[in-house]
């Protein structure tokens, strides 16, 4: 009997044990569900207000009331998704009325002025003001954001232990994420009481199809294996060339690599001429020895190597310890936007670490400009006239209706920002408006 009851505990020990294992693994699944959708929607909330703020500044610069109403209506969209990212953070723990009412009432003043007519009834010089004003002050809450952001990834903070200490009354250990919020409800109270609420350059590409009339010979693994090795600044060994699955309506290798300081690398080749559609090193940058100028410099000389012939840098930007650059074939004093490619380059060594073709080969023709039927002064008085010109050149870009436009290309600025503009070189239309940042305005052409 004693052997029994002896078997029959440990029998329930057991079961109790693998009971309790199984409510601690649904906990921490449930637990970590939880994390990922307070990291969702945080995420969600830096981005919507980054492009809320991008968004405003394009509308400052535009002048074609069939450009500025669209854009409005975006703005008013993402402060509505702003608002429910914040009703999906646990901050329970502190008031974040200001903020809400801040969003809503920039919501609101967007959705009024865009619904309205406004080439019978245009923005008003007050309205121009208010819409200045919401610029700065989205560039207000954005660096905030991005400053919590910053300490909520360096430090691996966890949203759960927020919503923990909401729950039990509490602030959380680390007060980094509500001091942050803290300072935004601070600004936010800010703009309330300074009433200012009374009363969007990668080119559209084409379908894949336009791959299939690339001309050339089909290529072997070898040859794939091959090119792909002359992309790498590095002693790359080849560890695998796999051919896209049978069937797919443009064949391609991707080969894989992996260099002696651990360096991983894959490049997607085109089996019919082998095209070089994209490449990536998987290796993050040291600390910048060199500066965005070199880097680019280095970029350039990197295409050209590479047979990417005439391209000049038109877009660049630094994230952390990286280069991403823009480059645009030139035809003599003319940029022809569709045909650019995307070069990504470290900043400690200046070696090119990614290379983004696709929309390069979907675009590239043999083109002939023609001559503008306006000359650069008329084109330039379709602009806002708020603006200051810095440079003009011509430009060919892609419209709605995916078919190239010569326009005349304008760098402006309005005291606050940096725009590239581009107004149709025959009928003055403006076909399109794009915020720069900072690094980007102004380059050699």
């Amino acid at each position: 009997m004693r052997s029994f009851i002896t078997a029959a505990l440990a029998v329930l020990l057991v079961a109790t044990g693998i009971w309790g294992y199984m409510q601690y693994q649904q906990k921490k699944a449930l637990m970590i569900e939880a994390e990922n959708g307070y990291q969702q929607a945080f995420h969600e909330l830096v981005y919507q207000v980054d492009v809320i703020h991008d968004k405003t500044g394009e509308a400052l610069a535009m002048n074609s009331k069939s450009n500025l109403t669209p854009a409005l209506t975006d703005v008013w969209r993402l402060t509505s998704e702003a608002h429910n990212a914040i009703s999906r953070l646990p901050l329970g723990f502190m008031p974040f009325s200001k903020t809400e009412e801040f969003l809503g009432a920039s919501g609101d003043f967007m959705y009024k002025t865009a619904v309205r007519d406004l080439d019978s009834e245009p923005l008003t010089e007050k309205e121009y003001e208010r819409l200045e004003s919401l610029y700065k002050q989205s560039a207000d809450l954005q660096k905030e954001l991005r400053g919590v952001q910053q300490t909520v990834l360096e430090k691996n903070l966890q949203w759960i232990d927020v919503a923990h200490a909401t729950a039990n009354g509490e602030e959380p250990k680390d007060n980094t994420v509500v001091d942050g919020f803290n300072t935004i409800e601070r600004k936010s109270s800010e703009f309330s009481e300074a009433d200012v609420f009374n009363a969007a350059q990668v080119q559209k590409s084409v379908s894949d199809d336009a791959l299939k009339r690339l001309k050339g010979k089909a290529i072997s693994k070898k040859e794939a294996a091959s090119i792909a090795k002359s992309y790498f600044n590095m002693d790359a060994e080849v560890t695998s060339v796999e051919q896209s699955l049978k069937g797919a309506d443009v064949p391609f290798y991707t080969v894989v690599v992996d260099g002696q300081d651990g360096e991983e690398g894959s490049m997607d080749i085109m089996k019919k001429g082998g095209y070089p559609l994209t490449f990536t090193v998987n290796k993050t940058p040291g600390k910048s020895r060199i500066s965005l100028y070199e880097a680019s410099v280095k970029a350039a000389a990197f295409l050209k190597k590479h047979e990417f012939e005439n391209m000049v840098v038109t877009e660049s930007a630094q994230y952390d310890h990286t280069g991403v650059f823009t480059f645009t074939k030139k035809i003599g004093d003319t940029l022809i936007y569709p045909e650019s490619v995307v070069v990504k380059t470290a900043l400690d060594t200046g070696d090119v670490m990614g290379l983004e073709a696709q929309n390069y080969w979907k675009n590239t023709k043999e083109r002939k400009v023609k001559k503008p039927s306006l000359t650069e002064e008329k084109a330039k008085k379709e602009l806002h006239p708020k603006l200051t010109v810095l440079e003009t050149h011509k430009a060919v870009v892609t419209n709605e209706e995916m078919k190239d436009v010569l326009c005349y290309e304008f760098l402006a600025e309005n005291g606050t920002a940096s725009y590239r503009i581009f107004i149709n070189a025959d009928t003055g239309k403006e076909e399109r408006i794009e915020k720069l940042a900072e690094a980007e305005a102004g380059y050699e052409v």
